[in-house]
């Protein structure tokens, strides 16, 4: 697998017990195999009774290793991500394909990659916004969702009768709120918009956390998305992103959790939510919430580049450790290969002289 700036690839299949990466199986297997072959013979000398399996002690290693995955799980830096899209499920066993987005709104036009026309019938979009940072949470959300809505339609609209069967199930989503049609208008995929970093967030003054909370909401509300905020420095919150994301991926039951206090992490599924909650009976559409939200929040004025980096392979903001080690290899390998032309063009050069 190559890496590109921005969107990184994955899969998880549900035969094993979580996303795993190539390299790290294999040193598990190291692992085990010498821990075999230490017990069998600690009991062969000590004529002891049944002696472990390979497949055994790697069961054993790998629950030890699940275990002190989950005790670490709360301390670790969650890694900067903007946008998890969740792919296919496979015919002959439960495969997802993960494609995520990082670098904000700088990467979008990698998003033609993913949204392909093949994909679209199984297909979900996860947004991030950083809840730590609410000078950026508008403007991020108002450009991904857009750049999002128009990939989709320019993909679902190359294919005959691909948005009308896409429609149909949308409306479904929210089939409870059709009286809200003209500013409820569902995503053509499941859209889900995940607010990180709420152990943060929760600390802020409550006027802010209300406004931010009830913008959140009508942005979800009216693209047909769900509304989730998570910490990874929360179990609960851990866990309720798992099951959200095992729904999603290989379609388990949906929770039925419903939190919609903004002195609570919120949790709302698509279509549990109602314009009347959310505006309390203001006359309020997007662009109104967007003054708001905006004068109480000045989003922050950054310049957005298009171009990308001179090398985004040497980019720290997507180190992998696997893959660049791989290709500082091949870099070295290239470099070698060069010097031998060198060489060799210099000697043909001087035989043609003679």
């Amino acid at each position: 697998m190559t890496r590109s700036a921005g969107m990184r690839s994955g899969s998880s299949s549900r035969a094993g017990s979580s996303v795993s990466r190539a390299g790290s199986n294999t040193r598990l297997a190291s692992t085990s195999a010498t821990k075999a072959t230490t017990n069998t013979k600690a009991g062969n000398e000590s004529g002891g009774g049944s002696n472990l399996s390979v497949w055994e002690v790697a069961v054993t290693e790998a629950r030890r290793r699940r275990t002190e995955a989950t005790n670490l799980e709360l301390d670790k830096v969650p890694r900067e991500t903007t946008l998890l899209i969740v792919g296919t499920r496979s015919a002959v066993k439960d495969v997802c394909h993960l494609w995520e987005l990082g670098g904000g709104a700088l990467f979008t036009p990698l998003l033609a990659t993913p949204l392909t026309a093949r994909a679209m019938a199984r297909l979900t979009l996860l947004v991030v916004v950083d809840l730590s940072r609410p000078d950026t949470i508008w403007s991020d959300l108002e450009t991904l969702l857009s750049s999002l809505k128009a990939q989709v339609n320019k993909t679902v609209e190359s294919v005959s009768g691909l948005k009308e069967s896409l429609q149909e199930e949308a409306n479904k989503r929210i089939q409870s709120h059709h009286e809200e049609g003209k500013e409820v208008k569902p995503f053509l995929v499941p859209l889900v918009i995940i607010g990180g970093k709420y152990d943060i967030f929760k600390d802020l003054e409550p006027e802010g956390k209300k406004l931010i909370c009830r913008a959140l909401r009508y942005v979800a509300h009216t693209h047909g998305a769900s509304l989730h905020f998570f910490s990874a420095k929360d179990a609960g919150l851990i866990k309720k992103s798992k099951e959200l994301l095992s729904h999603y991926a290989f379609g388990t039951t949906e929770s039925r959790s419903l939190a919609q206090d903004y002195n609570q992490p919120l949790i709302i599924p698509a279509g549990t939510d109602s314009l009347a909650t959310i505006n309390m009976n203001d006359d309020l559409n997007l662009d109104k919430w967007k003054h708001i939200y905006t004068t109480r929040f000045p989003q922050e004025s950054e310049e957005r580049s298009s171009v990308l980096p001179e090398d985004p392979g040497r980019d720290p903001t997507y180190a992998e450790p696997d893959v660049d080690n791989l290709r500082t290899q091949k870099d070295e390998e290239l470099e070698r290969i060069r010097r031998e032309v060198g060489r060799n063009s210099a000697r043909w050069a001087e035989l043609e002289l003679t």
